[in-house]
């Protein structure tokens, strides 16, 4: 595979040994992180090795947590494995900023393989719980059609844990990607579920949606739950009927249009739907 990095033409070639040494060797850790920090200006694809084996071998957190960070600003594929295992370790020990950085640095470094890894990682039922949801996060963060692709498995999979199909659910619509949406909408319309009905109508309003063909989508979905629950009157559903509520409040500030225009506006679109 060609080098992400281009070839180094200087006259003048550091030798880079003297650095790898510090950095693997040295007892005073500031030494350590400023012997990283040059490696990471003149070794460029040299000091990716290096940096890996600190990130997972120094006992320092702060030499750690730097490692990640050059590591994904080099953006070398190399690194994905030992970030991802760092990134397991730091939720185990349940330090936010190793976790924080090591996701960020893989999103940096990206790569084709890296939503198949995350995906292969909440299929895992060995694995913990948190490192699944982590990797749910991280797909939506991705957001290319791979990973959306991923997310909708999650959601249909009838072996995916409850509590991760509701975060795919969440990512997924995060995303904006359309398939998903129809995916989500299609669900809902189905779907007698209050819990379920909850969790999509939250993270619907969440979403700043501005299309006016996807809002009045959204907007007809969520007015029938509505409907629904007032058709029941006192044994209706006062917390999901409030949250439909606000959604379909907040989708017609998002365009501009008067709440009761923005109800009207759907009703005038199903007639027209069922006239066809």
């Amino acid at each position: 595979m060609m080098s992400i990095f281009p070839e180094d033409d200087s006259p003048i070639k550091e030798d880079l040994e003297p650095l790898i040494q510090t950095l693997e060797n040295d007892p005073d850790w500031n030494k350590r992180f400023g012997s990283a920090s040059k490696l990471f200006r003149l070794g460029r694809e040299k000091a990716v090795d290096p940096l890996i084996k600190a990130l997972q071998n120094d006992k320092h957190k702060e030499i750690r947590r730097f490692a990640a960070n050059l590591l994904g600003r080099l953006g070398d594929p190399r690194a994905t494995w030992a970030l991802i295992a760092t990134l397991r370790q730091a939720l185990i020990e349940k330090d936010a900023t190793i976790t924080h950085q090591a996701s960020k640095s893989l999103l940096l470094i990206g790569g084709s393989d890296l939503p198949s890894i995350l995906a292969s990682t909440i299929d895992d039922h060995e694995e913990f719980f948190e490192m699944r949801a982590k990797a749910i996060e991280l797909l939506g963060k991705i957001g290319d059609s791979k990973s959306v692709e991923y997310l909708i498995k999650a959601i249909n999979n009838p072996d995916t844990d409850g509590k991760l199909r509701g975060r795919a659910i969440k990512e997924l619509v995060n995303t904006g990607h359309l398939a998903g949406l129809q995916l989500i909408l299609d669900l809902l319309e189905i779907s007698s579920n209050k819990a379920f009905q909850k969790i999509v109508v939250s993270s619907l309003r969440k979403t700043p949606f501005k299309n006016r063909t996807i809002i009045f989508r959204i907007g007809d979905s969520l007015l029938k739950i509505l409907e629904h629950e007032e058709s029941k009157r006192k044994d209706k559903d006062e917390e999901l009927s409030k949250l439909v509520a606000n959604a379909l409040k907040q989708f017609s500030d998002n365009i501009n249009l008067e709440f009761k225009a923005f109800l009207d506006e759907i009703i005038v679109i199903r007639k027209k739907q069922k006239g066809k």
